[in-house]
Protein backbone atom coordinates (compact mmCIF):
# COMPACT_ATOMS: atom_id res chain seq x y z
CA UNK A 1 0.00 0.00 0.00
CA UNK A 2 0.95 3.84 -0.90
CA UNK A 3 2.03 5.63 2.08
CA UNK A 4 -0.99 7.40 3.80
CA UNK A 5 0.72 10.73 4.54
CA UNK A 6 2.23 13.59 2.57
CA UNK A 7 0.26 13.44 -0.62
CA UNK A 8 -1.69 15.65 -2.46
CA UNK A 9 -3.83 15.32 -5.85
CA UNK A 10 -4.61 17.58 -8.03
CA UNK A 11 -7.43 18.05 -10.33
CA UNK A 12 -7.55 20.64 -12.81
CA UNK A 13 -11.06 21.94 -13.55
CA UNK A 14 -11.31 25.36 -15.95
CA UNK A 15 -8.56 27.80 -14.28
CA UNK A 16 -9.26 26.73 -10.76
CA UNK A 17 -6.83 23.81 -8.84
CA UNK A 18 -8.87 21.81 -6.87
CA UNK A 19 -6.63 19.08 -4.58
CA UNK A 20 -7.45 16.24 -1.86
CA UNK A 21 -5.45 16.45 0.97
CA UNK A 22 -5.40 14.36 4.20
CA UNK A 23 -5.82 16.01 7.17
CA UNK A 24 -3.19 16.73 9.57
CA UNK A 25 -2.82 20.18 11.20
CA UNK A 26 -5.23 21.46 13.59
CA UNK A 27 -6.67 24.20 11.46
CA UNK A 28 -7.65 21.28 8.79
CA UNK A 29 -9.39 19.50 11.66
CA UNK A 30 -11.46 22.11 12.57
CA UNK A 31 -12.55 22.68 9.05
CA UNK A 32 -12.69 18.93 8.29
CA UNK A 33 -15.22 18.67 11.57
CA UNK A 34 -16.45 22.04 10.73
CA UNK A 35 -17.74 21.20 7.06
CA UNK A 36 -18.94 17.77 7.79
CA UNK A 37 -21.20 19.20 11.29
CA UNK A 38 -22.95 22.00 9.68
CA UNK A 39 -24.00 19.67 6.11
CA UNK A 40 -24.35 16.45 7.84
CA UNK A 41 -25.85 17.28 11.03
CA UNK A 42 -27.25 20.81 11.50
CA UNK A 43 -28.60 21.43 8.26
CA UNK A 44 -30.50 18.02 8.44
CA UNK A 45 -31.76 19.32 12.30
CA UNK A 46 -29.18 16.38 13.60
CA UNK A 47 -27.29 16.18 17.16
CA UNK A 48 -24.78 14.13 18.15
CA UNK A 49 -21.67 14.82 15.68
CA UNK A 50 -18.50 13.94 17.53
CA UNK A 51 -15.07 15.72 16.59
CA UNK A 52 -13.33 13.41 18.50
CA UNK A 53 -14.46 9.88 16.94
CA UNK A 54 -11.56 7.35 17.54
CA UNK A 55 -12.62 6.14 13.68
CA UNK A 56 -11.21 9.63 12.28
CA UNK A 57 -7.85 8.97 13.42
CA UNK A 58 -7.35 5.14 12.67
CA UNK A 59 -4.23 4.63 10.72
CA UNK A 60 -6.23 3.12 7.66
CA UNK A 61 -8.49 5.81 7.74
CA UNK A 62 -8.22 8.52 6.03
CA UNK A 63 -9.72 11.71 6.72
CA UNK A 64 -9.71 14.62 3.23
CA UNK A 65 -10.22 17.95 3.08
CA UNK A 66 -11.47 19.21 -0.60
CA UNK A 67 -9.52 22.60 -1.14
CA UNK A 68 -10.15 24.94 -4.10
CA UNK A 69 -7.74 27.56 -4.46
CA UNK A 70 -7.13 28.91 -0.56
CA UNK A 71 -11.00 27.50 0.41
CA UNK A 72 -11.60 24.48 2.17
CA UNK A 73 -14.92 23.11 0.09
CA UNK A 74 -15.45 19.52 0.82
CA UNK A 75 -14.46 16.98 3.49
CA UNK A 76 -14.73 13.31 3.85
CA UNK A 77 -12.70 10.41 5.07
CA UNK A 78 -11.65 6.89 3.47
CA UNK A 79 -11.77 3.80 5.13
CA UNK A 80 -9.16 1.41 3.61
CA UNK A 81 -9.76 -2.08 4.35
CA UNK A 82 -7.11 -5.32 3.89
CA UNK A 83 -8.94 -7.01 1.42
CA UNK A 84 -8.65 -4.44 -1.46
CA UNK A 85 -11.90 -2.20 -0.57
CA UNK A 86 -12.81 1.24 0.69
CA UNK A 87 -15.55 2.70 2.62
CA UNK A 88 -16.54 6.23 2.03
CA UNK A 89 -17.42 7.89 4.80
CA UNK A 90 -19.08 11.24 5.60
CA UNK A 91 -18.96 12.92 1.96
CA UNK A 92 -19.96 16.61 2.67
CA UNK A 93 -19.80 20.05 0.05
CA UNK A 94 -19.96 23.27 1.86
CA UNK A 95 -23.28 24.27 1.18
CA UNK A 96 -23.00 27.18 -1.14
CA UNK A 97 -20.43 25.37 -3.18
CA UNK A 98 -23.02 22.37 -3.68
CA UNK A 99 -23.95 21.52 -7.34
CA UNK A 100 -21.19 23.30 -9.02
CA UNK A 101 -19.22 20.43 -9.82
CA UNK A 102 -17.10 19.95 -6.57
CA UNK A 103 -18.69 16.68 -5.48
CA UNK A 104 -17.89 15.07 -9.04
CA UNK A 105 -14.31 16.60 -8.33
CA UNK A 106 -14.18 15.30 -5.15
CA UNK A 107 -14.78 12.03 -5.72
CA UNK A 108 -12.91 11.56 -8.87
CA UNK A 109 -10.01 12.40 -6.70
CA UNK A 110 -11.12 9.79 -3.71
CA UNK A 111 -11.23 6.78 -6.82
CA UNK A 112 -7.56 8.07 -7.77
CA UNK A 113 -6.50 7.88 -3.85
CA UNK A 114 -7.93 4.47 -3.28
CA UNK A 115 -6.39 2.97 -6.36
CA UNK A 116 -2.98 4.49 -5.49
CA UNK A 117 -3.88 2.45 -1.85
CA UNK A 118 -4.54 -0.42 -3.84
CA UNK A 119 -8.25 -0.67 -3.62
CA UNK A 120 -10.31 -1.97 -6.51
CA UNK A 121 -14.15 -1.35 -4.78
CA UNK A 122 -15.15 1.45 -2.86
CA UNK A 123 -18.68 1.18 -0.70
CA UNK A 124 -20.70 4.27 0.68
CA UNK A 125 -23.89 4.46 2.75
CA UNK A 126 -25.78 7.58 1.08
CA UNK A 127 -28.20 9.35 2.59
CA UNK A 128 -31.25 8.93 0.35
CA UNK A 129 -30.63 13.01 -1.06
CA UNK A 130 -27.46 11.72 -2.12
CA UNK A 131 -28.74 8.65 -4.19
CA UNK A 132 -28.90 10.26 -7.29
CA UNK A 133 -25.47 11.65 -7.19
CA UNK A 134 -23.51 8.31 -6.86
CA UNK A 135 -25.62 6.98 -9.64
CA UNK A 136 -24.53 9.46 -12.13
CA UNK A 137 -21.24 9.48 -11.15
CA UNK A 138 -21.12 5.46 -11.85
CA UNK A 139 -22.13 4.01 -8.72
CA UNK A 140 -24.10 1.40 -8.58
CA UNK A 141 -27.19 0.42 -5.86
CA UNK A 142 -26.55 -2.45 -3.91
CA UNK A 143 -28.93 -2.22 -1.04
CA UNK A 144 -32.01 0.80 -0.93
CA UNK A 145 -33.64 -1.59 1.92
CA UNK A 146 -31.56 1.02 4.73
CA UNK A 147 -32.08 3.95 5.82
CA UNK A 148 -29.03 4.93 3.85
CA UNK A 149 -28.89 3.07 0.60
CA UNK A 150 -25.58 0.59 0.19
CA UNK A 151 -23.68 2.03 -2.98
CA UNK A 152 -21.01 0.73 -4.30
CA UNK A 153 -18.55 1.00 -7.16
CA UNK A 154 -15.76 -0.91 -8.99
CA UNK A 155 -12.26 1.27 -9.93
CA UNK A 156 -10.62 0.65 -12.76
Amino acid sequence: MASNTDFVFIILRETTDLKLVQVLSQPEWEAYHRIRRYVLFDLRGLSGYDDHHPDDRKPEHLPLIFVDGDEIVGALRLDLTWNGNGVVRTVAIVAERQRQGIGRAMMTAVDTLAMAHEAFRLEAHAAPEAVGFYLKIGWELVDAHRPNALMAKLLK
